[in-house]
Parts: structure tokens; C-alpha cells; sequence
């Protein structure tokens, strides 16, 4: 409906601060709060996980609300300062209309880990369509009359109910919604010592998009849209894949990590990223030769044209090369996180950014948007084989050779 226009520009630039900022902060919650709801359940006294449980969930909104205080203040100072430029107006609309997506996402994820560790993926698997179908129904019922605040206004609505449904099903799992509060629990100073090195990984991580998203803004109209058709596929099939099997596969890691059986951990490791490789690459090769038929199919309708079509293709043929990459470092990190050992990946997300940074300002000078994509490409690759030293040859992730049990 809205092709690559600057008004889809706008949307995209505007999701792209409280999405990152939620995968940063929030989405560093269930990989921290698991191994440790894991760990208490593993203990006589399970009436202990409540007041953790409290610690984390307020902890964590308080953070939310914070972080959405201060994009409301930069989103005001934006117009202050350019008050005559439309663009500047859209983004800075957009992006108020869509700040209760950091709280909503906070309590998500802390409702989300909860379910987790108690091994119920149902629910919270299900609430990964919101998004979509929200925003799908909110063109569909306003149609043109709208414009691009409906999809701003989906998105909100779509994590308000993404938070009704995880707070219904905690409330059904015996958790209080919103639980007494408690005195500080001992072990949290070490969840947030994890905590804070997810949220550094997960910003060096993100950081590398966040950077892609603004240098093709510079690019001119309709850029930022190519770059977000382009990746599209790639995270989609990544969330209908990978991402779940993540889910999975942490509540397994983190249970070995708290019985100290190494020798399982590492062979159950393996095989699950053996499994995956196999599965990832011939996807990756097919789904780079189809491409152009695959964009034609999908997305050559309304606004979208045939040049659209040839420059997205181009995008997204590249992003498929990522996704073996991506799913290796995707199921690496979790077993990082079931070790509490995730202090170990700051310096490789760290020189990952640097080459990420270095390749996109040298590629997108002769490439264009084709050449954010290739300097992503080649940092994931560099990200996933620096990874499979760290965990499997050197440093301190390194997996004991021997079972404690």
C-alpha cells in the first residue's frame, strides 16, 4: 500500500527507536531472568522465586518508563528545533504514538520468562503474530484515509494485547500480575551483572542495524524502506524457525548449567547447531537464487513497483546469505546465557560493530542500500566464527571437559 515512500520512511525510522531500544533493554530480560527461575525451581525452597519474580518486574518498568521519558524529551526537542520540517513532524508523531511499546515490552518479556522457565511456550509463542495481524487489520480498516499513523497506531495496539494475554496466562500459571513487592533478593545482583552484559551485546549487536537504518536514510527517499523489504524475509523465517527454537532450547541449556553437567551441555550444543547449519544453509541458497520471483509475488502490487521490485531483490538476496550466520549466533548466545557467561561477548560484539561500521561506510558508497546489506552479511559471518572460538576453544566460556555429576 505504501510502496518505498518517504511517508514509509517515516514509520519505519520512527519503530526503529522504540524497537531497538526494547530489544535492548527488554529483550535482554528473558535470557538474564530464565537460567535464574530455572535454578530456583531446581531448589526445596520454590517459594523463593515470588520475590525475585517482584525484583525483576519492577525493576525492569521502572527502567521501561525511564527510557520512554527520555525519547518522549528528544522527540520534543526535535520539533522545537525544526518546527517547519514535515518529516521531522511525521517521525517525531509517529514516535510518540508508538512509546508505550517499551513498558508493554518490558512486562512481556519478564511475563514471558516466567512461562519460559516453567515450560510453557504456547502462549507466549502466539502473541509473536500480534504485531502483524493488528497492523493488518488497522489498513484494512482505515484503508487510505490514515496513512502511515495507522500502522503506528496497530503497532501500539498490538503490544497492549501482546501484554493482556502474557498477563493472563502468568495469572493462570499461579503468578501474581502484579506481585507484592519484596526486599532485594540475593541473587539479583548477579542477574544483573548478566543483565547489563546482554544489554551491552544486544546494543553492539543492534547497534550495527540501528547504524544501517540511518546511514540509508542519507541515501534519499525511500531507502530506509528498501533496506526494511529487503531483511524482511530473512527475519521472518527467523522468527518462525530459529527464534523459537531458542526458546526451547535456553529452559534445556540452563538446566544443565545449574547441575553442573557440562558434558551434556556441550554434546546437546552441538548438535542442536549441527541440526540447524544443515537446515540453514540449503534455505539460504535456494531462497538467494529465487528472490526476484519471491519479491514479485509478494510485495509487486499497489504502490510497490517493478523498480522497487529489482532493488529490494537485490537486498534481500543478500540478507538470505546471513542466515545460517544468524542462527549459529542466535543459538551460541543462548548457551552463553545458560552458563552466565555473557561478559564473555562484549568485546566480540564490540570489534563485530567496528568491522560492520567500517565495511557499510566504505560499501554503501558504490552499492548503495545493496551495500549495507553485504557489510551486515560480513560482519554476521566475522560475529559467528568469533563466537565458535570463544565458546568452544578459548577464554572464559570455555565448557569444562569433564561432568560434575
Amino acid at each position: 500500500m505504501f510502496g518505498s515512500g518517504p511517508d514509509l520512511d517515516s514509520y519505519l525510522l520512527a519503530f526503529m527507536i522504540p524497537s531497538f531500544l526494547a530489544d535492548v533493554f527488554c529483550g535482554a530480560i528473558v535470557p538474564a531472568a530464565v537460567p535464574e527461575f530455572v535454578e530456583l525451581a531446581l531448589r526445596p525452597d520454590i517459594a523463593r522465586t515470588a520475590p525475585f519474580y517482584s525484583n525483576v518486574l519492577r525493576a525492569c518498568l521502572r527502567l521501561s518508563f525511564f527510557v520512554s521519558a527520555l525519547c518522549g524529551f528528544g522527540a520534543a526537542i526535535a520539533l522545537l528545533a525544526v518546527p517547519r520540517a514535515h518529516h521531522v513532524r511525521l517521525v517525531s508523531a509517529l514516535l510518540f504514538a508508538m512509546l508505550p511499546i517499551l513498558p508493554c515490552a518490558a512486562a512481556a518479556n519478564v511475563w514471558r520468562a516466567v512461562l519460559n522457565a516453567r515450560s510453557q511456550f504456547a502462549i507466549p509463542a502466539f502473541t509473536a503474530v500480534l504485531a502483524p495481524l493488528f497492523i493488518i487489520a488497522a489498513v484494512f480498516a482505515a484503508g487510505n484515509s490514515g496513512g502511515v499513523h495507522i500502522l503506528a497506531f496497530g503497532t501500539t495496539l498490538a503490544s497492549i494485547a501482546e501484554v493482556a494475554i502474557l498477563g493472563w496466562s502468568v495469572h493462570l500459571a499461579g503468578f501474581p500480575v502484579w506481585p507484592p513487592e519484596a526486599p532485594p533478593f540475593p541473587s539479583l545482583a548477579a542477574v544483573r551483572g548478566e543483565y547489563f552484559y546482554l544489554v551491552t551485546t544486544a546494543a553492539l549487536g543492534g547497534g550495527s542495524v540501528f547504524l544501517g537504518q540511518f546511514m540509508a536514510a542519507s541515501l534519499g527517499s525511500g531507502s530506509v524502506s528498501i533496506l526494511n523489504y529487503g531483511t524482511r524475509l530473512a527475519g521472518v523465517l527467523l522468527a518462525l524457525g530459529p527464534a523459537a527454537l531458542n526458546v526451547a532450547i535456553l529452559p534445556r541449556f540452563s538446566q544443565s548449567a545449574a547441575e553442573g553437567d557440562w558434558t551434556v551441555l556441550r554434546r546437546s550444543l552441538t548438535q542442536v547447531l549441527t541440526n540447524s547449519l544443515r537446515v540453514s544453509v540449503p534455505v539460504a541458497i535456494l531462497l538467494f537464487f529465487f528472490s526476484p520471483l519471491i519479491v514479485r509475488l509478494t510485495l509487486q502490487h499497489g504502490a510497490f513497483t517493478a523498480a522497487d521490485t529489482e532493488a529490494v531483490a537485490a537486498v534481500q538476496a543478500i540478507s538470505m546469505l546471513q542466515l545460517p550466520f544468524l542462527v549459529g549466533i542466535a543459538i551460541l548466545l543462548r548457551a552463553l546465557s545458560a552458563m552466565k557467561a555473557n561478559r564473555v561477548v562484549v568485546p566480540v560484539f564490540s570489534a563485530a560493530l567496528v568491522l560492520t561500521t567500517a565495511l557499510t561506510c566504505l560499501l554503501m558508497q558504490h552499492y548503495r542500500v545493496s551495500g549495507i546489506a553485504w557489510a551486515s552479511c560480513v560482519g554476521q559471518a566475522s560475529l559467528f566464527l568469533m563466537l565458535i572460538i570463544v565458546v568452544f576453544r578459548e577464554g572464559p566460556g570455555r565448557f569444562p571437559t569433564e561432568s560434575r555429576t
